[in-house]
């Protein structure tokens, strides 16, 4: 067949750079508009800040001076001037009035001079002085700020006044929101000082004004646009027709997107404006774009050189698949040009084909396995939380909480047309009847125990409900057999149980149900409970008691062996046991006993009486403290004895083994697995003797030993340090030396000029 390498091979990296590619796209594009965003807004915010503290230093000096005017306009002296006359004799009362002018008139609040104006008396008086000798062309305008509604306002220059008088005025009224008042206080503050305020402010801002109410520049930075109207500006629309206090928001001026940034101040009516140009603000973020643009450049190639090489990485062992495979025959036509995977599946489906009558075997191995294990718990020859971790064997998560064992047995095959030849095919056959009509998440797997057919079935329900459910199950049960194989059968049920640990008894109460068949006749549904009230313990035999015992002696711990005995020999006395059942248990502990040293090739003659007078001592055992004595006596001391003996003679021979191979082979090549292998035991075993009886593993016990001859060698001899190391097996003399000064406290050469 055509070996195609670059059909996958170019797919797969053309499917990596797509998928490299893709990610790093949308990466860049959402880092430059996320950081384009974020530059914009940080600059919004800080023209915002920036605003408010001009705004908040203006004010703070205009509320300075509205609190120094209404002082003075509320002082005894002035209102008691407004309704005399004043002439240019009045010396002392203009004197007065100088001085309180004098006293708010400071270079810090930027005040150019203070008119007070009598609109009963019509006089008017400055710092400069009286009437006609100030400005007179001025009382026109102070006429006009009286008759102006609102007790106190700022406002800017009339545009009819001559230049001399552009300033920015505060006027406030006496008695203050009369229509028709007696006289009025008018500050004049030279629009400069404003410029002074916010000069700090207008360097970090593009452009920066400050509008009356009526709209007219009161401050800029180019001072010939002072008093110029902006309500027809297009771009200042937003402004003039909300009604928010503050605000920000983008448009267009002069064919350039500017963002205008604006307060309006509750105090007297004005608006600061910052009108921000985007083009700075745009500029850093090209460069961010660029930068971005370049990373992600940077990442592509990266990319595309990882999916080159990865791609071949990840192509060879689909390679080696695909030659591995093509060896095998397919129905698909060899001159059809195939891909590398499609081959690959082809070949696997013909082996998956191939493999389905393994899996049919599998599964009826598995069946047996079942089986296996059901015949262990029921024997007692499985530990019950080792059957539990094999419940996922039987499609089972967890055991129910209420579980019976069911035996079934033929009760005869006489008049049947059957022979007594047939009975194991029916029993086979009635465990499969069973297994169709129990549910499989109801029951373990059916077994054939004896003649008998036992199942160990489960359910939630506990108690009479229990009960009722299983005799109906077993009805079923007897009648689906005769209708199906024409046979009667009888069926006990063992009593309710929740752990695993009481199938064995439960086993032994279905069966000996079937026993009381005898006297109820045949097709009979048997309850242990119903026919044997009195429960036996018959064989309530501790096995892991014996086990535990057993495991002791084989250790050869005498504490531990005798803990195990007094266990065992308790569980066999519970209350309500009987004597027969404790008696028939001692039996079988002493024939397991027997049995144990049998296994263990101790001889008889350990055992100071015959089988026939164990069993006599036995019976005339009265208490339990005599059964315990006797047992230890008899069995378990003289076995423990033995195993140690032997222990000791097998560690002994053994170390002596390895210690004799070490002293004849050290300057070889010697190794822990070696020195077991020449005496037949395994390494493992070999280190924890030799460490038992040595105090010492092989190692350090080998390098000691080496060290030792070293020593003689440098005492008795010529050698060089390098030949010693050689003959020593060591990997270079570097490594001899630190090993002898780590053993020694030196060097070899110090150790031989010691000598």
């Amino acid at each position: 067949m055509r070996f195609r390498s670059s059909s996958y091979l170019l797919k797969l990296m053309l499917l990596s750079i797509l998928i490299g590619t893709i990610p790093v796209i949308l990466l860049g594009t959402f880092a430059y508009y996320n950081s384009s965003r974020t530059v914009q807004e940080k600059v919004n915010e800080s023209n915002k800040q920036l605003l408010q503290q001009m705004q908040m230093r203006v004010e703070q000096t205009l509320r300075t001076i509205d609190n120094s005017a209404t002082q003075l306009l509320q002082s005894p002296v002035v209102t008691g001037a407004f309704e005399k006359d004043i002439s240019n004799y009045d010396f002392e009362m203009v004197h007065e009035l100088y001085k309180g002018i004098s006293l708010i008139q400071t270079y810090e609040l930027g005040i150019s001079d203070v008119f007070l104006f009598s609109t009963s008396k019509k006089w008017m008086v400055t710092s400069k002085g009286v009437n006609e000798y100030i400005s007179p062309d001025f009382r026109p305008q102070l006429e006009a700020f009286s008759r102006i509604a609102g007790g106190s306002f700022w406002t800017s220059s009339p545009d009819d006044l001559p230049n001399s008088f552009q300033s920015i005025y505060f006027v406030k009224k006496y008695p203050i929101n009369s229509v028709d008042p007696t006289g009025i206080i008018c500050v004049v503050l030279s629009s400069d000082v404003i410029k002074e305020l916010d000069a700090f402010q207008n360097g970090k801002l593009d452009s920066t004004f400050i509008l009356d109410k009526n709209f007219h520049i009161i401050d800029h930075r180019d001072r010939t646009q002072l008093g110029t109207s902006m309500s027809g500006q297009t771009y200042l629309k937003p402004l003039l027709e909300t009604k928010d206090a503050f605000g920000q928001y983008a448009t267009e001026l002069d064919e350039e997107v500017v963002t205008v940034t604006f307060r309006k101040s509750s105090y007297n009516g004005w608006s600061y404006v910052s009108v921000a140009s985007n083009e700075q603000v745009n500029e850093q973020n090209k460069i961010i774009g660029w930068i971005t643009l370049l990373v992600c450049m940077v990442i592509l190639l990266v990319t595309l050189i990882l999916a080159w090489f990865g791609s071949k990485r990840m192509y060879s062992p689909i390679q080696s698949i695909y030659t591995a495979l093509t060896s095998i025959p397919s129905s698909v036509d060899e001159g059809k040009p195939n891909g590398e995977l499609q081959v690959i599946g082809e070949r696997v489906d013909y082996l998956i084909r191939n493999q389905s009558l393994i899996m049919n075997e599998l599964k009826g191995q598995q069946v047996q396995l079942k089986e296996f294990f059901m015949q262990k718990l029921f024997s007692g020859t499985i530990h019950p939380g080792d059957f539990e971790e094999k419940l996922s064997l039987y499609g089972l998560e967890k055991l129910w909480p209420s579980m019976c064992v069911v035996a079934v047995q033929i009760d005869t095959l006489k008049d049947t047309r059957y022979e007594e030849a047939n009975r194991d095919l029916l029993m086979f056959a009635i465990s499969n009847i069973v297994g169709e009509l129990v549910l499989t998440e109801q029951r373990l797997v059916p077994i054939v125990r004896s003649d008998c057919q036992v199942t160990l079935i489960g359910s939630s329900k506990e108690g009479t409900d229990f009960k009722e459910q299983i005799f109906t199950l077993s009805d079923e049960i007897q009648k689906a057999i005769f209708q199906y194989l024409e046979i009667k059968v009888s069926i006990g049920i063992s009593s309710p149980f929740s752990s695993l640990s009481d199938s064995q008894q439960a086993l032994h109460e279905a069966m000996t149900s079937l026993k009381y068949r005898v006297g109820l006749g045949q097709e009979s549904i048997l309850f242990i409970e119903d026919v044997q009230p009195q429960k036996s313990n018959l064989y309530m035999f501790p096995q892991e008691g014996e086990h535990a015992l057993f495991d002791a002696i084989r250790a050869g711990d005498l504490e531990q062996s005798e803990l195990a005995l007094k266990h065992f020999i308790g569980e066999l006395f519970q209350p309500h046991t009987q004597h027969r059942d404790y008696q028939l248990s001692l039996m079988r502990l002493l024939v397991d006993l027997l049995k144990f040293g049998q296994e263990l090739s101790i001889p008889l003659d350990r055992i100071a009486e015959d089988e026939a007078s164990l069993i006599q001592s036995l019976f005339k055992l009265r208490n339990v403290n005599e059964m315990e004595h006797w047992f230890w006596s008899m069995f378990v001391y003289p076995y423990i004895q033995e195993l140690g003996n032997r222990r000791d003679c097998q560690f002994k021979h053994i170390s002596e083994a390895v210690i004799d191979m070490i002293r004849r082979e050290f300057d070889s090549e010697l190794t822990l697995e070696k020195c077991s292998s020449r005496i037949n035991y395994h390494p493992h075993y070999v280190s924890r003797v030799f460490r038992q009886e040595t105090g010492i593993n092989f190692g350090d016990y080998l390098t000691q030993y080496r060290i030792d001859v070293a020593k003689k060698w440098l005492k008795e001899s010529d050698l060089k340090i390098i030949e010693i190391s050689e003959r020593l097996q060591y990997n270079n003399s570097a490594n001899f030396i630190r090993s002898f000064r780590k053993m020694v406290g030196m060097t070899p050469g110090q150790y031989r000029e010691e000598g």
